[in-house]
């Protein structure tokens, strides 16, 4: 059986994004979101217990890597005074947790001690190419990136027993527009999702949806082929 999980990032960058990634598991295929938790909008995070079957970790965002234990444990610390609880799992904001060896080393011992997920630490199948950002790295945005036959070749690549489509969903604002270059563009990957083709696609391809807390992987490697 191949399984899949649907993860929205950013939770709590603003109060929009918050409400289309609610709806995106509401009404939808999200299973997961990861809470950036010093954003303005990171306070809801308390609400998210709310919904049962989605699992909630942290979006790391990492200000000085030589410092990235202490970040990471300042953040977990605030994660749980939010939540309630330790997050189910961690990802990294715009860096693979292999870019810089301090942040990799921290992340490891975290997962260990705590029997956490990591992304990109082999736990799962990491598919990140449903992004709306040009593969030259030029910065320019491309709907046809986040459309529904580019959703469809993503989910092509769930092929392990354990797979993971890192999504953006949101609704955009004035604060997101001024203060991330990805913001109307959200919109477009919550449309997509919630499309029902997408959930039938899912379904067609055999994927079983599911979140973190039902990932069990014993002995998980880093996995190279990591993409943000």
């Amino acid at each position: 059986m191949k399984y899949l999980i649907v993860n929205a990032d950013d939770f709590g960058y603003s109060f929009s994004i918050n409400k289309g990634i609610i709806e995106a598991h509401t009404k939808s295929i999200v299973t997961s979101t990861s809470v950036m938790i010093n954003a303005i909008a990171a306070s809801e995070a308390t609400e998210l217990a709310k919904y049962p079957n989605l699992s909630v970790g942290l979006h790391f965002v990492i200000k000085n890597p030589n410092d990235a234990e202490n970040e990471l444990k300042a953040q977990i610390n605030k994660f749980i005074t939010i939540v309630g609880r330790k997050p189910d799992h961690v990802d990294t904001h715009k860096m693979k947790p292999i870019d810089n060896k301090q942040v990799e080393v921290a992340l490891r011992k975290y997962s260990k001690e705590n029997n956490t997920p990591i992304r990109c630490f082999g736990y799962d199948k990491f598919i990140g190419s449903w992004f709306g950002l040009n593969v030259d790295d030029s910065g320019k945005l491309n709907q046809d990136k986040v459309s529904l036959s580019s959703f469809r070749k993503a989910i092509d690549k769930a092929t392990d027993e354990y797979n993971e489509l890192m999504c953006h969903v949101g609704y955009s604002d004035d604060y997101l527009r001024k203060t991330s270059s990805y913001n109307d563009i959200r919109q477009e990957e919550l449309k997509t999702i919630l499309n029902p083709k997408a959930r039938q696609y899912v379904e067609q391809a055999g994927l079983t949806l599911c979140n973190w807390r039902q990932v069990k992987v014993p002995n998980p490697i880093l996995n190279p082929e990591c993409k943000m």
